[in-house]
């Protein structure tokens, strides 16, 4: 585990999640937390100055994992933006949201529960300043529900708002919240000037094409497979079945399910707002099918 320098005073650590750090005049401002204590304890031991900002980019565990050791050991101010701050805070609504209802033990784990924390701002889309360094909080919205991204010297921490080469051949069909949201943090990214990228899960970068191009070609591949397997009216487990088969996923646990099933809904949601598929209430069942 090592700091890598960016540019100036912007540095990461190169991790499964990466860490992006600014340095101000006498602190280091943190753009996420990692997994849990044991990461952000690692961390801490890194820094030349110590920890008194720490920006959550979205409520994903494992990017606020060690928020409570950080705010315990260091009463760090710890920033994330709306609806993000209240997954923080209350970390059951993370398991809740994907299972549905009270959520069972099983997904009562460190991947998709952080230990609870307090957040003391509330982040918007704008400029903040933190002692002598300013820095741009950037809409990523799509992978979570209010995503952010961070821009500082011409560097942009994108979080995941896409996803590299090598997640997407392990997983296949990455976690979104929002597909219309996602597509439009892409064509946002696309647009943007910057000199550099760092996504949380993959390599820093100057030039995310190829990445976009990917990233939407996963999109773009699970929409149309749907729409192919709704040629004849399924009910969800039909679809979510035969989905997974088609992309040569084999699930492995609980945690892995609900994240699957959850990512499918958002599709369909997508899928059925732009007026692509239909459904019916047939017999206590809920079919879905491609619109004629």
């Amino acid at each position: 585990m090592e700091i890598r320098k960016i540019v100036g005073q912007v540095c990461y650590v190169p991790n499964p999640v990466n860490i992006c750090i600014v340095y101000t005049k006498d602190s280091a401002v943190l753009v996420d937390s990692g997994i849990d204590e044991n990461f952000a304890r690692k961390l801490c031991r890194l820094l030349e100055k110590p920890a008194k900002f720490l920006i959550n980019t979205h409520s994903h565990a494992d990017h606020c994992g060690g928020n409570a050791f950080l705010k315990d050991k260091f009463s760090v101010h710890i920033m994330a933006p709306e609806i993000e701050r209240h997954i923080i805070e209350s970390p059951i609504l993370e398991p809740f949201y994907l299972f549905g209802a009270a959520p069972p033990k099983e997904l009562q784990t460190k991947f998709l529960m952080a230990k609870p924390c307090r957040v003391d701002e509330t982040l918007e889309p704008g400029t903040i300043t933190l002692q002598d360094v300013t820095l741009n909080i950037v809409p990523l919205a799509g992978h979570s529900p209010n995503q952010i991204g961070v821009a500082v010297d011409k560097v942009l921490f994108c979080a995941d708002a896409l996803f590299s080469k090598g997640a997407i051949e392990k997983y296949k069909m990455f976690v979104v919240y929002d597909v219309k949201n996602f597509l439009q943090t892409l064509e946002l990214l696309e647009k943007s000037n910057y000199d550099f990228f760092l996504p949380s899960h993959g390599d820093l970068t100057g030039d995310i094409t190829e990445l976009l191009n990917l990233n939407r070609k996963v999109v773009q591949n699970v929409s149309n497979e749907i729409l192919n397997l709704l040629r004849t009216p399924h009910t969800f487990d039909e679809l979510f079945r035969m989905l997974l088969g088609r992309f040569d996923i084999e699930v492995k646990n609980f945690v892995q399910f609900v994240l699957y099933r959850s990512t499918v809904h958002a599709y369909l949601s997508y899928l059925l707002d732009e007026g692509h598929v239909e459904k019916d209430l047939i017999k206590n069942s809920l079919l879905w099918r491609i619109k004629a």
